[in-house]
């Protein structure tokens, strides 16, 4: 019955009540949309320059992570490709050789970080054929290379062009080598994009005089969420006198770092935008029981109970709350999604900056369910609060006066 009153009461005055609505709606849908963009940017930075280039977990050889010089490079074995593969959720190997080289073209030179590949398989991991914007992929067996955009136009190469190589091969050989560029890729990292020369692994091991050798080998899973787990049943299956498997968090800490320090200061900014949500919702239902004052005397003076007008009361708040709540999940989700996959693009001086820090210069959501469910939760503490005003009033109202109003 109380239920009953409680709906009919809210339908009684429909502006007031789809004004109280409204304001649960706009709250829910704020909330979740500018946290799913915070999250959103934090999950295209660690896909961009590690999920689809570094890897989430990677092994090395013991004392090449703090000394990445190639002589701290390992020999492949294959019981050390069936130890990894044999470990629960891996579900690949990607073989690597990187270092750094002079490259040279015309007048024009560039440090660059040369990373040896197989083909097929890095395909898979980082959509590499994909990203050509010109020239062609090649296979294991060619000699010549892909390079990223910004680096070709840095070093005004293009697809046909030969590349010149200088750096330092194993155990102090000298590493030279001229090779054709055979395709240009644009890299998602802007900073990845100006230093990148890709080529094919058993080429780079010719050219950096380490046959059968690598400096790195990235593991394949499906879900990132397991980064730290196959991490350590890795070093717990691995001879670790020789092997250490790294996760990204400690690949790249200053990204971490980046990545948490920013998440902090979305907080907070995120806590003011709550705050302004609160003092909206709060302002609507202090509103609504000035309006009813009257109201509630009347019906007290007749004979209903403080209590049971009260509890009504409150079966409104929660009723209209929770159709706030609920429309807001509603219009919140399909936004979320649109923006995921049609990310908002950043131009001129903004996109410049975002770009400085290795990023795409797009803004994408991130889409979880969890984001949605915790921002409607918060508005939902938020309103109960915020019903607990009229509820005093009730319970603290002056009959008398009341009718006078």
């Amino acid at each position: 019955m109380n239920l009953r009153i409680a709906w009919r009461n809210i339908w009684r005055n429909k502006k007031r009540s789809l004004i109280t609505i409204s304001s649960v709606v706009l709250a829910v849908v704020l909330a979740t949309f500018t946290r799913s963009f915070q999250e959103g940017t934090y999950e295209l930075m660690i896909e961009n320059a590690i999920g689809k280039f570094s890897g989430y977990v990677q092994v090395h050889q013991k004392d090449y992570w703090e000394d990445k010089s190639l002589d701290n490079g390992m020999e492949l074995s294959d019981s050390l490709i069936r130890t990894i593969l044999s470990t629960q959720n891996v579900e690949g190997v990607n073989i690597r050789i990187e270092s750094f080289s002079l490259a040279s073209n015309k007048n024009n030179t560039k440090g660059t970080l040369v990373m040896g590949i197989e083909p097929k398989k890095e395909d898979s991991l980082i959509d590499l054929s994909n990203k050509i914007i010109k020239g062609a992929y090649f296979n294991k067996h060619d000699k010549g290379i892909l390079i990223g955009s910004k680096l070709a136009q840095y070093l005004e190469l293009d697809v046909g062009d030969s590349l010149v190589l200088m750096g330092q091969g194993h155990w102090g050989n000298t590493a030279v080598g001229i090779f054709p560029v055979k395709g240009i890729v644009k890299m998602p990292a802007p900073n990845i994009d100006r230093q990148i020369v890709f080529m094919p692994l058993k080429t780079a091991q010719e050219y950096f005089s380490f046959p059968n050798g690598a400096t790195s080998l990235v593991i394949k899973f499906k879900d990132a969420d397991l980064t730290q787990k196959i991490c350590n049943r890795l070093n717990s299956r691995l001879d670790t006198t020789q092997y250490k498997a790294m996760s990204w968090q400690k690949m790249s800490p200053e990204m971490l770092q980046q990545i948490q320090s920013d998440r902090i200061s979305g907080i907070m900014m995120l806590n003011i935008l709550y705050m302004i949500i609160a003092f909206g919702i709060f302002g609507t239902v202090l509103m609504m029981t000035e309006e009813r004052k009257r109201e509630f005397a009347m019906m007290i003076a007749i004979g209903m109970q403080k209590t049971k007008l009260a509890i009504i009361t409150l079966y409104e708040a929660l009723i209209m709350n929770s159709l706030g709540i609920i429309i807001g999940i509603g219009l919140s989700i399909p936004l979320v999604v649109y923006y995921h996959y049609y990310p908002i693009e950043m131009s001129g001086e903004m996109a410049k900056s975002i770009e400085k820090f290795g990023m795409e210069p797009v803004l994408p959501t991130m889409i979880s369910f969890k984001i949605i469910l915790k921002q409607a939760l918060t508005v939902l503490i938020i309103t109960i609060v915020a019903a607990a005003y009229p509820l005093w009033s009730i319970l603290k109202l002056n009959v008398i006066k009341g009718l006078r109003r």
